[in-house]
């Protein structure tokens, strides 16, 4: 991703989400919130955050415990999440003058993303959730490590070597175990029928770990919800981030249009 221009925090108790920010490149005011995936970090928006740095104030986060952030006393759910970077939102994207973000959630950050759109309403502008997890036929820790194995053989090298690094040194696998139960219980179906802003549900088109079919019952599932394909696998956001920045974008202009 670009050099971060600056390091922001936010603080709830114990927990802290750390930002990764550019500054909006002119005076629109736009703003992007890139949200991880389980055991991953901001890093894994490298690629996206450059093509989207040109257009938009681009926040990377690292979710309590993972990347930069420091480790919780407590095991984290996805609603906590959900509420720190919404408080993250208030304090750092539209306290500091910029319209609400589109927030693009990643694998786990999709949970955290619709949970933030549901349950904080008027916080973002719409959402972008890209390889959603966790679909029905595989709500269990062996088969979505299944899964995530078998989308690895088709992922770049240098994509999965930071993710390994991630989950086996900054974050360690006891927390990332902890997280990935509450990846594998929770109902993004049960969620996304109450988000309140456009949601498009994205996967790559060989993205064993979100199937077609489950994304596209996502989509169908959000109130203003579309569907959209783009080249790669799991992490698209490595393997196509010029087809998901033009996602992001388009997602943008949807929603000043519903602003009107």
């Amino acid at each position: 991703m670009p050099r971060p221009t600056q390091t922001l925090r936010t603080r709830a108790g114990d927990l802290t989400v750390v930002g990764h920010a550019t500054p909006p490149p002119d005076d629109t005011g736009r703003a992007v919130v890139l949200v991880h995936g389980v055991g991953s970090s901001s890093r894994a928006f490298r690629r996206l955050a450059e093509q989207l740095a040109p257009h938009a104030a681009v926040h990377a986060l690292d979710l309590p415990g993972f990347g930069d952030a420091p480790h919780p006393g407590h095991d984290v759910t996805i609603a906590e999440h959900s509420d720190l970077v919404a408080r993250y939102v208030a304090e750092h994207v539209t306290g500091a003058g910029l319209q609400p973000p589109v927030v693009v959630g990643h694998s786990m950050g999709t949970q955290v993303a619709g949970g933030l759109l549901a349950d904080h309403p008027g916080v973002a502008a719409g959402a972008v959730l890209l390889g959603p997890t966790a679909d029905p036929r595989a709500r269990s820790i062996p088969r979505q490590a299944a899964r995530l194995a078998l989308d690895a053989l088709g992922e770049r090298p240098r994509a999965m070597g930071v993710l390994l690094y991630d989950v086996l040194v900054r974050c360690g696998l006891p927390y990332y175990l902890g997280q990935l139960r509450h990846v594998v219980s929770h109902r993004l179906e049960d969620v996304l029928p109450r988000a309140d802003a456009p949601v498009v549900v994205v996967r790559g088109r060989h993205d064993t770990v979100a199937p077609e079919a489950w994304a596209a019952r996502l989509a169908a599932l959000a109130p203003h919800g579309t569907l959209r394909t783009v080249r790669g696998g799991h992490h698209a956001m490595d393997a196509d981030p010029q087809g998901l920045a033009d996602v992001v974008r388009a997602t943008w202009e949807t929603a000043r249009r519903g602003a009107r």
